[in-house]
């Protein structure tokens, strides 16, 4: 059986995808689970804190599929207390 991970990461979106449905579109192709733990939109640049949860070639999948589709993909360090 695959590994399951939950793992966050900053997602930086440029002006022209700040409309498009990209979370949407990722949780179908992927089939992953995820949590928006922050945002902040504006005109110009979106910043996402999301959290992806699934097995782990999966996330690593969906990730490679972001930075394909032109989303910035950063992780977000592990909080020592959580």
């Amino acid at each position: 059986m695959q590994e399951r991970v939950r793992e966050r990461y900053y997602l930086t979106y440029p002006s022209a995808l700040i409309r498009e449905p990209i979370l949407y579109r990722l949780v179908k192709k992927f089939d992953l689970v995820f949590n928006i733990r922050g945002a902040s939109v504006s005109d110009e640049v979106g910043l996402v804190a999301v959290e992806f949860e699934g097995p782990a070639n999966q996330v690593e999948a969906a990730i490679q599929w972001l930075r394909q589709t032109g989303v910035a993909v950063e992780p977000i360090e592990k909080n020592v207390i959580e």
